[in-house]
């Protein structure tokens, strides 16, 4: 009994110091992103994102870096899989010009191994330019900040499926939809599973107004991503995309389980998907003076009026209840490859740079 207490008590001091020296090498790490973040010029963050990126890499290479729960680095990105086979660090860099390249790195698990990969990514896309429409590896990425990532099935494999933003220019941000896929252990970006009304898309980019704000979330209930129907602000201005804004309705790519692709919905009818459960507000009785607790009625009522002719072409629609159904996590004929909730805090709120302040 002595023996196995002694064994047991050994294992627990090794692990106590192995944590403790991955938490010596963050803090180092943190000290590095710190610089990074307040540097002054454009020169200056350029050559302290290399000392940070060199630091990073050896960290990622450590052993436990891959299930390492990061505490200090606030204003980078840590992403994981879930099902457990790929981590992703990713953050951006502001230039003066309110322009923005992006580092980052993967790390890919072998199934049933203990091997991991790291791959670095490397932003070669110049922020002026458009995205890429094809597939690239990590030697040519075109740069942005991830703030979700989901499994799904295409084909018998597992692939990827990254949400994203870029700060773009002084003029406009950028949402995207891409799809990670491996060739072994090397990344690459892009996959023709987007089903846009009759085209296929690799990936899906949308460019909107500085000024503005655009969702784009995973409703995992119903295998979808809904984002903001963006419209120009007048028609004059159809087509320059740095003038597009939400219009106040909403689209969605909702995976089709049988073609294992994402299909275009348009107008969706955007919910709370943590809407269970009884609702209720407080309002001022006029009658009495006092503020009461009343029961908000939670049963959705359709804008459509059967006797009013519709006004406009973005009108919004409730769906099929069957086709609704159809992809709901709880329907017991999903595939093996499901959807799940990000374990680690949201990147979506993250500060993301110094002087533009804008949010993925």
């Amino acid at each position: 009994m002595k023996f196995v207490s002694f064994f047991l008590f050994l294992f627990i001091g090794l692990f106590s110091f192995a944590q403790s020296e991955m938490q010596q090498k963050e803090q180092r790490l943190n000290e590095s992103l710190l610089k990074l973040r307040s540097a002054k010029t454009d020169e200056e963050m350029e050559q302290l994102n290399l000392v940070f990126k060199k630091e990073m890499e050896t960290f990622l290479k450590s052993e436990g870096a891959f299930h390492y729960p990061f505490t200090l680095l606030k204003t980078i990105a840590v992403l994981d899989s879930e099902d457990g086979l790929v981590r992703m660090i990713n953050w951006n860099l502001e230039y003066t010009d309110f322009s923005y390249s992006y580092g980052g790195f993967v790390m890919r698990k072998e199934e049933g191994k203990e091997k991991i990969t790291v791959t670095e990514l490397i932003d070669k896309t110049d922020p002026y330019t458009p995205k890429p429409d094809g597939i690239v590896d990590a030697k040519n990425w075109y740069g942005a900040l991830y703030y979700k990532i989901i499994p799904f099935g295409h084909h018998g494999k597992t692939e990827y499926l990254l949400i994203g933003w870029d700060g773009g220019t002084t003029g406009s941000n950028f949402k995207l939809m891409d799809v990670m896929t491996f060739s072994g252990s090397v990344p690459k970006f892009g996959s023709p599973v987007f089903k846009n009304n009759r085209k296929t898309l690799k990936r899906v980019v949308h460019e909107y107004s500085n000024i503005s704000l655009m969702t784009m979330r995973f409703d995992e209930k119903r295998a979808r991503v809904v984002f903001d129907h963006l419209s120009p602000e007048s028609p004059a201005l159809e087509g320059v995309y740095s003038y597009y804004i939400p219009d106040m309705s909403y689209d969605a790519y909702v995976y089709d389980f049988d073609a294992e692709i994402w299909v275009l919905k348009e107008d969706v009818i955007m919910t709370n998907p943590n809407d269970d459960g009884e609702k209720s507000f407080y309002s001022l009785n006029t009658k009495t003076g006092k503020v009461e607790k009343n029961r908000l009625n939670a049963k959705w009522i359709s804008p459509q009026d059967a006797e009013v002719e519709t006004n406009g072409t973005h009108v919004a629609r409730t769906g099929d209840p069957q086709e609704e159904e159809q992809y709901t996590t709880e329907d017991p004929q999903m595939p093996k490859v499901r959807f799940h909730k990000k374990r680690n805090r949201n990147p979506e709120s993250m500060p993301v740079g110094r002087g533009k302040k804008n949010k993925p």
